[in-house]
């Protein structure tokens, strides 16, 4: 007899990647007017360490000019930073083209192209980038899609390219995927566990080189929070 959840898992799972593509597609539509005042009003941490990282790992390398895919680039906060310290090529992907529309004005890409980074193929060749970054995206990444991203983050990466990202840890005792009510909409939000992260890296051939303790990733008027975690691999 074939077990339930062996039908079922694979339906729930299409579902929730289904409602999480048009739940976030709407909030950052409605969220890219005011998105870099909240980023600031409430602190927001994930670029700013994201970025930290990234300029310290690459240098590093000592790579001239190196070729770098933002993931979820959003309003560009994140490849603003890496771009203004050093000489780079920078290619940025993202669905939503209200956020894509506020990078454009600051012209630090070489390319901004439309992709539902969480299913879609990246249109990237293969091995063609020194590092992969990406903060505040895999809150908004189901499992499956979570495997999908670090998929085509291995496939585009040369040997030795860099992956850094922030992810939401799950709190013990909590669901790993929650509903999210905000004033641009209800949405999923997905934290992970330690192990977890670090087991979905090996699987998808990468060498972790550092795994931040838990920061404020953001704190509102109110005086509530979250934490992100910051990760740091190399492709193997």
């Amino acid at each position: 007899m074939i077990q339930c959840n062996a039908i079922f898992a694979p339906m729930l799972n299409s579902l929730l990647n289904f409602y999480q593509r048009h739940a976030a597609r709407r909030m950052f539509s409605r969220w890219s007017p005011i998105y870099e005042d909240e980023v600031a009003e409430n602190y927001y941490s994930a670029a700013d360490q994201t970025a930290n990282a990234s300029i310290r790992l690459l240098a590093q390398q000592n790579l001239e000019d190196p070729a770098i895919a933002d993931i979820g680039i959003g309003t560009g906060l994140l490849a603003q930073q890496i771009y203004d310290s050093m000489p780079c090529r920078i290619t940025g992907l993202d669905f939503s083209e209200d956020m894509m529309a506020a990078c454009a004005g600051r012209g630090i890409t070489e390319l901004l192209i439309k992709c539902d980074v969480g299913k879609d193929y990246w249109p990237l060749t293969e091995k063609s980038q020194n590092a992969v970054v990406s903060a505040g995206l895999l809150e908004y990444l189901t499992p499956q899609m979570l495997q999908h991203f670090l998929g085509e983050s291995s496939r585009v990466l040369q040997q030795k390219g860099l992956l850094i990202f922030t992810y939401m840890p799950q709190k013990t005792g909590t669901k790993q995927i929650s509903f999210w009510q905000g004033h641009s909409g209800t949405y999923l939000i997905c934290g992970y566990g330690e192990k977890e992260i670090e087991e979905a890296l090996k699987r998808s051939n990468f060498d972790l080189l550092e795994h931040s303790q838990p920061f404020k990733g953001c704190v509102y008027r109110d005086g509530s929070s979250y934490d992100y975690r910051l990760i740091a691999a190399q492709k193997a």
